[in-house]
């Protein structure tokens, strides 16, 4: 946001950052020795900039953690506490704005107060903390105190945004309101400038900053991304061996949608090591002595886009069955200066009316968004109930009863060797009934397949979601009727849908409400190589399950779409030599031909080839809504329900196909870069001046999805991808295993942990996991902090 407008220069962590840590924990330290004892709460670091904090209470967790994610993150969320608090226009300017990592594009910070004044007004944030329990409340007041000790303490290097005026210390408010607000970062936040922008025809229509356009929705804005989970039970491990848990999700590299690593422990309470978005004091992903687990995104309908029927004497009418009835005029003041912009947000019974090219407010039509996030309330607690289940049969007893996890599947193991696949999260109660009857005709059901919705008639009031009375909240489906398992073998997602997640295909999940997702269906690229190195591990394979033997199988960095096109792409290029284009001309294949010839089929460091691959599949059409998977017209052998890893199969080459390698390879020549150079030459970032390379692609297991090319250079940044990753093994033992945090702990660019989990990372290394007191005294780093 604010703070991180350029791509960061820091230093590295060499041997000598140890010192230089224990030198910056104790620097800032600043309250009386006799004080910070008495509360009860340490702090241990150890490589990576991992703060183990262990206290007497759930409050003092909160307080150690606060006080250390201050410390690495101090100036960008002072700055987001701004932009939630929707007072940017005043601190910033009406005229500027930010660039949202998540987004991929700038938000006017009129948009930005706008939108969230409305969101997270001070009712929605109040009816999030009154239903949170007395441990969420104890975290939250407790990481806000923390926070704002080391905003008492002396600054650290890199800590500039102290002498800026708009720099503050946080409020309980600031932190309630990033929890209202993270169930809505895969809905409303995805259209708030749409909404922001909405205005009855025939009057004045509101300035836009000409780089927000409404893109939310558009094909071409659609990012190829997702998140990866696997666990493995005493089926492949084998009995009494416990489980194993991998966490893979993908989040971008900028801004406030990271994933930060803690350690919280309060004996007899808790003892959790994980991640958690920035700002978020309890852990969403992670494990304890009973279970792991990790989170990727769900295939739901989770929203709806109501098509209105407006009054033809009044375009802020609608009709509903027989009659019609007024929109509610919501008045948003934003402050800026000395000024004031006020903005309507026009809501209906569904929601609030957005607009956009495609969903135009016309004197005929318009379009609300209905969100059942903003119900959600329940979301803190069902993250900190993983963190205190003693099982994988009791993390899914918890996610049916609270219904709180707002858009994700859960894959788990536990310590008795037992796995979980859950999708029970928050969506809309759309039937298949309704959905055959209240799905519109007009071109803006198009927008299904680009967004996580449904488009249907709201002129029909038998077309709102359905009330079901065992749903905690109402309108969304309940937990019963979503679908999950527990097994002793495998368990996999890959943001394909609940249908398959466990190599038995007599286990496949079925007959559930089409809105949660397809079923029989091609599954993506990451999908099909789960289930291969599920195989792979398996006990008749020879080959053992460790955390070790995962790593350097994650970063074999295999590529099957590869493996199932290239031969047959290769027996076409190397015969047919040419390509007619669009414009009449004709391109030559035999460079891209010959590059990719010489390819591993992998992308890893060494790799020749791979850029010019994964670029060419980028211009491949692909099913909508699936981490990776190329249109059904492209394959010779057809998707078969009874094998879903090996079909569909056989490249049918096309000169479609053809144009897309020429495209593809002309863009990278164009940047001046060989088709045939290794990967790690060409794809990279850079940390202090110090070039660190990337090994992995957009589409795959291990994924990387890169910024622009740099002429000359090649990719120099990567956008969004592996975050957080964990890989660990649960049973009568302690947790053990590998993590990293791909981008690092820290934003501040002069701290030693702004790029050291990178440098280890792009040297293809993951750091121990360091969890019991004896283990994590063995490996710190700088003195024990107490207070």
């Amino acid at each position: 946001m604010h703070s991180e407008g350029q791509l960061p220069r820091v230093a590295i962590r060499r041997p000598a950052a140890r010192a230089l840590l224990g030198l910056a924990v104790c620097g800032g330290l600043t309250a009386p020795v006799a004080a910070q004892r008495a509360a009860g709460i340490e702090v241990r670091f150890t490589e990576g900039g991992v703060a183990h904090v262990r206290a007497g209470t759930l409050r003092g967790a909160g307080e150690g953690y606060g006080w250390a994610f201050a410390r690495d993150n101090l100036c960008l969320m002072v700055d987001n506490a701004i932009t939630l608090a929707g007072d940017r226009s005043r601190t910033f300017g009406a005229d500027s704005g930010y660039v949202d990592g998540f987004l991929g594009s700038r938000v006017g910070n009129v948009d930005n107060d706008v939108m969230y004044r409305y969101l997270l007004a001070p009712p929605a944030v109040a009816a999030v903390r009154a239903a949170a329990s007395a441990d969420v409340r104890a975290l939250v007041s407790g990481y806000v105190r923390g926070f704002n000790r080391h905003v008492r303490d002396a600054a650290l290097p890199g800590e500039e945004c102290r002498r800026a005026p708009w720099f503050r210390p946080i409020t309980e408010d600031d932190v309630w309101r990033r929890i209202t607000q993270m169930p809505l970062i895969e809905t409303s936040i995805i259209v708030m400038r749409e909404i922001a922008a909405a205005r009855p025809p025939g009057t004045t229509a509101v300035p836009r900053d000409g780089n927000a356009a409404a893109a939310a929705l558009r094909p071409s804005s659609a990012a190829i991304g997702g998140s990866n989970a696997w666990a493995a039970g005493s089926g492949v491990l084998g009995r009494g061996n416990g489980g194993f848990s991998f966490s893979n999700p993908h989040f971008p590299w900028y801004g406030t949608e990271r994933l930060h690593a803690l350690h919280l422990t309060v004996p007899g309470r808790l003892d959790v090591f994980g991640s958690t978005l920035y700002g978020i004091p309890l852990p969403l992903i992670g494990f304890t002595p009973a279970v792991g687990w990790s989170l990727t995104h769900t295939t739901d309908k989770r929203s709806t886009l109501y098509e209105l029927t407006l009054d033809p004497t009044d375009p802020t009418r609608y009709r509903v069955g027989d009659v019609t009835e007024p929109m509610r005029r919501v008045d948003i003041v934003v402050p800026a200066g000395r000024d004031s912009v006020t903005r309507t947000i026009w809501e209906t019974r569904y929601g609030p009316v957005m607009t956009m090219r495609g969903l135009e407010w016309t004197r005929e039509r318009a379009y609300a968004f209905a969100d059942p996030e903003r119900g959600n309330v329940r979301m803190a607690d069902q993250f900190l109930s993983f963190a205190r289940v003693g099982s994988v049969q009791a993390m899914l007893a918890s996610l049916r009863s609270r219904l709180g996890s707002p858009w994700s599947n859960v894959t788990a193991a536990d310590r008795q060797g037992n796995v979980l696949y859950s999708n029970v999260s928050v969506a809309g109660f759309i039937t298949d009934a309704q959905l055959e009857r209240c799905r519109v005709t007009s071109p803006a059901r198009m927008f299904e397949n680009l967004a996580d919705l449904t488009v249907l008639n709201g002129a029909d009031p038998s077309c709102a979601w359905t009330r079901d009375p065992r749903a905690p909240q109402a309108g969304i489906i309940p937990g019963a009727l979503r679908p999950a398992f527990v097994r002793q073998d495998v368990a996999f997602n890959s943001n394909d849908s609940h249908w398959y997640a466990t190599l038995d295909v007599a286990g496949v999940l079925e007959g559930f409400p089409k809105v949660i997702g397809p079923e029989r269906t091609i599954r993506g690229e990451r999908t099909r190589v789960a289930a291969t190195y599920a195989r792979a591990f398996a006990p008749a394979s020879g080959t053992a399950l460790t955390p070790a033997s995962w790593e350097a199988m994650f970063f074999s960095s295999r590529n099957l779409l590869a493996e199932l096109v290239l031969d047959d792409l290769l027996a076409d290029c190397r015969t047919t030599h040419t390509v007619r284009l669009a414009d009449g001309s004709d391109a030559s294949l035999t460079d891209a031909c010959r590059a990719l010839g010489a390819w591993d089929r992998h992308d890893r460091l060494d790799s020749r080839g791979s850029m010019l691959f994964a670029e060419f599949a980028r211009n491949l059409e692909r099913i909508p809504m699936t981490g990776f998977a190329p249109a059904a017209r492209y394959w010779r052998v057809p998707f078969d329900p009874a094998d879903p890893v090996g079909t569909p199969a056989g490249f049918v080459v096309t000169d479609e196909t053809r144009r897309a390698l020429s495209r593809a390879a002309a863009r990278i020549t164009t940047a001046g870069v060989a088709l045939d150079a290794p990967l790690g030459d060409v794809q990279s970032v850079t940390r202090a001046g110090q070039r660190l390379p990337m090994s992995g692609a957009s589409f795959t297991y291990h994924e990387i999805s890169p910024g622009a090319l740099t002429p000359g250079k090649g990719i120099t940044d990567v956008r969004l991808g592996d975050s957080y990753i964990h890989a660990v093994t649960l049973g009568n033992h302690p947790p053990r295993g590998r993590f990293i945090v791909t981008y690092s702990q820290s934003t501040n660019t002069a701290s030693p942990h702004f790029g050291d989990m990178t440098a280890a990372f792009a040297a293809q290394r993951w750091l121990p996991v360091l969890f019991t007191a004896a283990d994590i005294a063995a490996a710190q780093v700088g003195p024990t902090i107490r207070w």
